[in-house]
């Protein structure tokens, strides 16, 4: 008897968010597929009934598994200055030295930038639009959707806002590869300073 669209979609989802947790674990190049379909609670024959390679769930993962957007996505506030207000604090969260474990580890930006870098096309072109999307979202204001946002915004203003994603990812990555201690402190200190400036700007 075939499988139903909807258990067919809740696999799919179960498989993508099991394989966003093992690349963000050990990377891409060190996650096989048997061990993201053993941690999915499947088996490594129904993999192809979902992806036609490893590199096109990780181009899912990569486009749709990103714990910032969705919190940024998540702002409730209802006036401009709490709108701010919360887009500033959840940015300080997200670049507290105090967080840099669960972060590093919970978000795909910092744990799978360098493996995008070496991915295909498919691979970077996800990762581009996963980074357009968080741009999109930096722009929004309250009460409009990230596509009008990007679309209402001027060059300047998506600058800014792709200059505070930027530094608030690579400020993550160089702060989790130096680990607990003052370098690593001083550059999600660093990044902060620029996240305050640019959404001052």
């Amino acid at each position: 008897m075939p499988l139903s669209k909807q258990h067919k979609a809740q696999t799919r989802a179960r498989i993508v968010q099991s394989a966003g947790r093992a690349f963000r674990d050990a990377g891409f190049g060190a996650t096989g597929i048997d061990t993201l379909m053993t941690e999915a609670g499947l088996t490594r024959g129904g993999f192809y009934a979902h992806f036609a390679s490893k590199e096109e769930l990780f181009a899912t993962v990569l486009r749709g598994d990103n714990g910032l957007i969705r919190r940024l996505a998540g702002r409730d506030a209802a006036t401009p200055a709490g709108w701010r207000s919360q887009t500033l604090a959840m940015m300080s969260d997200y670049l507290a030295p105090d967080h840099l474990r669960e972060v590093s580890r919970g978000c795909s930006f910092v744990a799978l930038t360098a493996d995008a870098s070496r991915g295909g096309a498919a691979v970077r072109s996800a990762y581009a639009g996963a980074f357009g999307e968080l741009v999109a979202q930096l722009l929004r204001r309250h009460g409009e959707t990230a596509e009008a946002a990007f679309a209402r915004s001027t060059a300047r203003q998506r600058d800014a806002a792709a200059q505070v994603a930027a530094a608030a990812i690579g400020a993550l990555i160089v702060a989790t590869a130096l680990g607990d201690g003052a370098a690593s402190r001083a550059a999600l200190s660093g990044a902060w300073t620029i996240v305050r400036e640019r959404m001052d700007g």
